[in-house]
């Protein structure tokens, strides 16, 4: 029988939104006006490296990244809040600003990926959860052609239209906290998650996207609102 998965359960692990063009050839003459320009509109966005190559820039206490280059610009979130007001905030400004200092008018793909968490007991509870979803469906017969048991059971595939696609990658891990800090600091480990389903949802666009025609703010609730009427629905 499948496990359910509740949407309203699981954990936004991160977030990220990424825009993607080619010859962004006035990175580097307008580097600099971009860096005053979002330093302006967010004073707390702190600048970690500007080169030729790429520039990046960080809200600490948000743990929230903007980068942008020739190629791309890409917004990360690490454990947004579940309104995601912040992120859709600077997504819906910060991106647009940047492309028209770059004289972007499209986009060659937008993505927006979702990492979500399903915190579980163990191993054997993550790896239950997987193969008793009916995306995967092994026998105990046909395991026991190979072996005893099922081990690191994970789901992959691609579904799409003309238009957008959806790539979701489901496996269950089990990691470890480690962090080196001097005496006499401590470190709040209690919300870290260490055995779980990790669903990796990855949202793109398959057309050339137009930046006139597109409020990011408004995609990335589109995008919730679509995984939150039928992600259970899938993976269980």
């Amino acid at each position: 029988m499948a496990m359910a998965i509740n949407f309203d359960k699981l954990i936004v692990e991160r977030i990220v939104l990424e825009v993607r063009f080619s010859r962004g050839f006035l990175y580097w003459d307008n580097c600099g006006k971009i860096w005053k320009a979002i330093c302006e509109k967010w004073t707390d966005l702190e600048m970690v490296t500007v080169n030729p190559e790429k520039a990046e820039f960080k809200m600490k206490g948000e743990d929230l990244d903007l980068r942008f280059s020739q190629k791309g610009i890409r917004l990360s979130q690490y454990y947004p809040p579940s309104n995601l007001k912040l992120f859709k905030e600077v997504a819906k400004e910060a991106i647009p600003l940047i492309a028209k200092f770059l004289d972007i008018k499209s986009f060659s793909r937008v993505g927006n990926r979702i990492f979500y968490l399903r915190p579980t007991a163990d191993m054997k509870e993550s790896s239950d959860i997987i193969t008793s979803s009916e995306l995967l469906n092994i026998s105990e017969d046909k395991i026991k052609l190979f072996g005893d048991s099922l081990e690191e059971p994970g789901i992959q595939f691609v579904v799409q239209d003309e238009d957008v696609a959806y790539r979701l990658n489901m496996r269950a891990i089990s990691r470890k906290l480690t962090l080196e800090v001097p005496k006499p600091i401590k470190v709040d480990g209690t919300k870290f998650v260490e055995n779980a389903v990790l669903i990796d949802i990855d949202y793109f666009t398959k057309k050339s996207v137009d930046l006139a025609t597109t409020d990011f703010g408004y995609l990335i609730d589109q995008v919730q609102k679509s995984l939150k009427q039928n992600l259970s629905k899938l993976v269980s």
